[in-house]
């Protein structure tokens, strides 16, 4: 029997239940594994095992698991002393991830932005290496986002924009904004000087992402590989922040939309156009991230949209929420739910 390990350190959510119950139903056995085990021995490992008899989960010790599919965040410190043992299962050869994971966003974006058919979609993106560096830019354009290269759920942007001589300067701290009004250079200098001390970012020109209400908004597209191995795009929608505010990220207070918000009312010729964009970034995106960087199961692309309908791919998460998951019809649900068990048995079949 094919056995699926998720490397969480959280306890059993819905979501995942769910996902053993349909992987049960595909003869795939399914449990739970937090990283902070993962020391303890090489070939076995205390977690949860989910009960299909019983539809519940108890605690047990098995083998290491021949498939793992890691939801864990390595964001935090505390994280990050456990993820080595997540990166020595990758060196196991009888182990195989569902997904690799994405590097950090400035070597995503210097892997991808050079393809051609997705270049176009990459905003102007460059690293912070110097506060003078960045302040050079401000000859170019007067507002710029500064974003973590490791950053997620739009935690630590920071957007700076330059009016009649000073620096009005907002920072994403979730669920809210701190706000800081700089009036000279060197004011600013020394604040971001703290902040690159802690982090390493990068910059992209500010897009006037909002609708006329100055409501913040993207679009979320959620994709998973199929039973034969091939991305299929699930769900998609619109997500909101709070009233001018830098983000539309859910975990700042934001909420989901349906994708139709954004076509209705538009001429049938401009939202053909939209549709045509949307199309190559969801057929070449994800190969793209197969061939260039490593193998990924799942993808969540957040994708701009401005008021002249250009596109602009804002960020690729390896490990999306589920939160969208509701927004899809009760059919493609369950596809979402029994798509860990059904690539593992695709996975499986090319290892035989």
């Amino acid at each position: 029997m094919i056995t699926l390990g998720v490397l969480s350190f959280s306890q059993p959510t819905s979501y995942l239940t769910k996902i053993a119950e349909h992987a049960a139903k595909n003869g795939v056995m399914m449990c739970i594994i937090s990283p902070t085990q993962l020391t303890e021995s090489k070939s076995h490992v205390s977690g949860l095992m989910y009960t299909s008899d019983k539809k519940e989960w108890k605690d047990a010790t098995f083998p290491i698991p021949s498939f793992i599919y890691d939801r864990c965040y390595y964001g935090t410190k505390k994280a990050q002393l456990f993820k080595t043992g997540a990166d020595s299962l990758k060196l196991q050869e009888n182990v195989q991830f569902l997904g690799y994971g994405l590097p950090n966003k400035w070597d995503v974006y210097n892997k991808l932005s050079s393809i051609q058919e997705i270049q176009p979609f990459f905003p102007l993106t460059k690293k912070l290496t110097s506060v003078t560096f960045f302040l050079s830019h401000f000859r170019l354009k007067d507002s710029w986002l500064i974003k973590p290269i490791n950053g997620s759920q739009g935690r630590g942007l920071i957007k700076v924009e330059r009016i009649e001589g000073q620096y009005i300067v907002k920072e994403v701290v979730q669920p809210g904004e701190s706000l800081y009004i700089f009036k000279t250079d060197h004011h600013l200098k020394k604040w971001l000087h703290s902040r690159m001390k802690i982090s390493e970012y990068i910059f992209q020109p500010f897009l006037p992402l909002q609708n006329k209400k100055h409501v913040p908004f993207d679009l979320r597209i959620f994709l998973q590989k199929n039973e034969d191995g091939n991305w299929t795009e699930r769900v998609r929608c619109i997500r909101t922040g709070p009233k001018s505010h830098i983000t539309s990220n859910l975990a700042g207070g934001g909420e989901m939309l349906p994708f139709s918000v954004i076509t209705q009312g538009l001429q049938r010729a401009k939202r053909e156009e939209l549709e045509k964009k949307l199309q190559v970034i969801v057929e070449h995106l994800p190969s793209a991230i197969d061939q260039s960087i490593s193998p990924l199961f799942e993808l969540g692309i957040d994708i701009g949209i401005d008021p002249d309908y250009n596109l602009w791919i804002l960020d690729i998460n390896s490990k999306p929420g589920h939160k969208i998951v509701t927004m899809a019809s009760p059919s493609v649900q369950a596809e979402i739910y029994e798509a860990p068990s059904k690539y593992c048995m695709y996975l499986s079949s090319i290892k035989r």
